[in-house]
């Protein structure tokens, strides 16, 4: 602060030195130029609105006043022909450059007062009046030209906008200014600032992080219980994200912004706690994005492409089926796993198009396949929420009369854990496919905590058991598990493929306990058409 404040001293001293300079140089010009009659006196207007621009009301009264005073009686009106002013003349001008002074600085301060507005208006939030990301930014590169090491802090209040739906506006107001007070209370906070309605950051001047921890864990403690206002009790879910700035490293503002923010999007959504930035995270959450934002355009673009993974019959000892996967090609790009893309594309609401494309594909590659001699039956992999779609189901439809395609070369495998909610509508829709002659599978049998209850139940052909189970075959007991298991599917009526079967052990043990046929790397990993073929035709369980 004293170094702010000698700093405005010596500016304002330079100022004057100027103006007196300026002031010097133009009333010698007057008198050289023959005195006040001529028009060399208009020249002190600019020193007048000058002190104005610089020293407002005081500075331009001043000014003016000792202007006017130099221009009086000791100015010659003509020097050339030794004649004077009158008092009359040299107290109109004196009157003249106070009036313009005064006047100039009138607008001038007018003028401040706009700009003031103006900047509380961009530094500002209109929400709540607390300084907004713009003020943010300025106070942070200050920091950082400064080297000072702060900490930042994102408060988030994730579900306020879900409360503001169904409260007035005034409460919501008043919600946010019960948090914002909250945090005024903790110690070394140097400035708040609003992003939005339930987002703050502030900038914590302290270097113990875990001082910093322990007053923002006190301050989560507040919201444990609900909050009242005007009556009402409200529950607040708030997430705090801290981000260090070490000294001597680089930062941009809006980098460091960044990286607070994604530090609360860990965890739930409706957790409430306590995260400090994870650069891994925010490297997977980037990718996250990047897929998110790519993905459509790879659909349209038939970046995508289907691979066949051979499901063996250890009875008939055949390749009696396969299931058809999605692979994306992305180029020079490192590859992306259909675990992470088909999550994606759930989330962002594009997964039918996928389907679309496979289930088109699929039935195209299925007429390509039955003229080569290898007519066995596919299993497509389909969302719970695609088989309640009236629309999707008849277009599945229309797609078989297309292809002019029988549906019971199809299976339609559906995973485990979305029948382990009770959703009379989706078994309604299974057995009117099955009626149709679409076979029904299970994925993912086992992980989902009512598992045995669902065969007498869910209207299936074919139970898939999850590979969990098949990793710890050799434990005894997991096979007296899993041997009970395949008794119980086949009293219900359906047969048993055990995922991912890796080496000849679990294979054997399979056999031995009755399971009728399996799926996995130990017989072949997923293969593209082409190869699917090959494999089909050259396959014989001796060689295994």
């Amino acid at each position: 602060m004293k170094l702010i404040n000698k700093n405005n001293f010596l500016h304002n001293l330079y100022k004057i030195f100027f103006i007196t300079f300026l002031c010097i140089i133009i009333n010698y010009i007057v008198y050289i130029g023959g005195g006040t009659g001529g028009s060399w006196a208009q020249l002190n207007y600019i020193v007048i609105i000058l002190s104005a621009y610089y020293f407002r009301f005081r500075g331009s009264l001043i000014v003016s006043t000792i202007v006017g005073l130099i221009m009086g009686p000791f100015m010659p009106l003509d020097r050339f022909n030794d004649i004077m002013q009158t008092p009359f003349n040299w107290v109109l001008r004196l009157s003249m450059y106070v009036f313009v002074g005064l006047l100039v600085a009138y607008a001038l301060k007018k003028n401040d007062k706009y700009q003031s507005i103006i900047k509380d208006n961009y530094l500002k939030s209109h929400i709540n009046g607390l300084y907004n990301s713009n003020k943010l930014f300025l106070d942070l590169n200050s920091l950082n030209k400064q080297d000072i090491q702060y900490h930042l802090a994102c408060i988030k209040i994730t579900n306020l906008e879900e409360i503001s739906k169904y409260y007035d506006f005034n409460i919501i107001n008043i919600i946010t200014d019960f948090v914002v007070k909250q945090i005024e209370k903790i110690d070394t906070i140097f400035s708040i600032y609003s992003i939005s309605q339930s987002e703050l950051i502030v900038i914590i001047k302290e270097n113990n992080i875990s001082n910093i921890i322990n007053n923002l864990n006190i301050f989560l403690d507040k919201f444990i219980q609900p909050i009242t206002v005007n009556d009402y009790n409200f529950k607040l879910i708030i997430k705090i994200g801290i981000l260090k700035r070490d000294k001597n490293k680089d930062y941009n503002a809006i980098d460091t912004f960044n990286k607070v923010r994604i530090a609360t999007d860990q965890g739930d959504l409706l957790d409430a706690g306590l995260y400090t930035y994870d650069n891994n995270f925010a490297i997977e959450r980037k990718l996250y994005n990047e897929i998110a934002n790519s993905l459509y355009q790879a659909i349209v673009n038939d970046n995508l492409y289907l691979v066949y993974q051979p499901i063996i019959d250890i009875k008939e000892n055949i390749v009696s089926s396969c299931e058809i996967l999605v692979r994306w090609d992305r180029g020079d790009k490192p590859p992306i796993g259909p675990n992470v893309f088909i999550k994606i594309a759930e989330d962002i609401g594009i997964i039918q198009l996928i389907t679309k494309w496979v289930a088109e594909h699929a039935l195209r590659n299925y007429k390509i396949w039955a003229k080569q001699g290898c007519n066995i039956k596919q299993s497509i992999n389909i969302t719970a929420r695609e088989l309640l779609d009236d629309h999707f189901r008849q277009w599945a439809t229309n797609l078989f009369i297309k292809y002019d395609e029988n549906c019971r070369n199809f299976g339609l495998e559906i995973t485990e854990r979305v029948l382990s909610k009770d959703n009379s509508k989706l078994n309604r829709v299974l057995y009117n496919l099955k009626k149709k002659g679409y076979l029904i599978e299970i994925d993912d049998f086992g992980t989902g905590y009512n598992s045995l209850m669902f065969l007498g139940e869910i209207p299936s052909d074919v139970i898939k058991i999850d590979k969990y189970f098949i990793d710890k075959i050799y434990n005894e007991d997991m096979q007296i598990i899993i041997k009970k298991i395949i008794e119980a599917v086949h009293n219900a009526g359906s047969i048993v493929i055990a995922e991912g079967v890796e080496d000849k052990k679990q294979y054997q043990i399979l056999k031995d306990i009755g399971c009728d046929k399996i799926q996995g790397y130990y017989f072949s990993k997923p293969l593209t058409s082409k190869k699917f073929i090959e494999y089909y035709k050259s396959f014989d369980i001796n060689n295994y």
